[in-house]
């Protein structure tokens, strides 16, 4: 009998493992934060790109390696040029121009929200993106937005940039990218738009 209460005693004295509990709390916070960070990671890198492909599409519009322009073919040079967004980029790429007027350096984009649309549906386009025409000398803003979805949709940061995004209701946020350009002279003809 007071064998087994010294095996009791020793038992509840002892503290081999009492490292493992507070551990096994605390794993998953961590874990959490790893996949938050690695989230935060590829979004960062994912707006890189989508900036990146906006100012080399910009420049390929302001030299004029177009006959013309329309939303399908900014769109399609955009996903050339970011290669990382997958066979999906054109679905989830929406293009704008707008002219900015230099007597007063004003221009209709702040009339216009950030237009982010889904154009995976073929029976039902959406509406049409505004491209505002370009003479010579003008200064154009072209604003491009990416529809991503997060990896982690519980994820804070995640959660985050959908109550942030013109496109959070459908558990997709908005990358967007704004570059200014000014169109050639000898190119402006080129660049008109709708």
């Amino acid at each position: 009998m007071a064998l087994r209460l010294t095996h009791k005693r020793a038992f509840l004295k002892a503290e081999d493992g009492a490292v493992t509990i507070p551990a096994l709390l605390w794993i998953v916070f961590l874990i959490f934060f790893m996949f938050a960070g690695i989230e935060l990671g590829v979004i960062f890198i994912k707006q890189t790109l989508l900036t990146r492909a906006t100012e080399a599409t910009s420049r390929i519009i302001r030299i004029g390696n177009y006959s013309s322009i329309d939303e399908k073919t900014l769109r399609h040079e955009i996903c050339k040029q970011a290669g990382f967004f997958g066979s999906s980029c054109m679905n989830r790429v929406s293009v704008e121009m707008f002219q900015v007027d230099k007597t007063n350096w004003t221009s209709s984009i702040a009339n216009h929200p950030v237009r982010c649309e889904d154009f995976s549906d073929v029976t039902k386009p959406p509406p049409a993106g505004t491209l505002e025409s370009a003479a010579p000398d003008q200064l154009i803003l072209v604003r491009v937005c990416l529809r991503e979805k997060p990896m982690l949709l519980e994820d804070f940061i995640a959660q985050a940039f959908l109550e942030a995004s013109p496109v959070g209701a459908d558990g997709d946020y908005a990358l967007v990218a704004t570059t200014a350009i000014v169109i050639e002279p000898a190119v402006a003809s080129a660049a008109g738009g709708t």
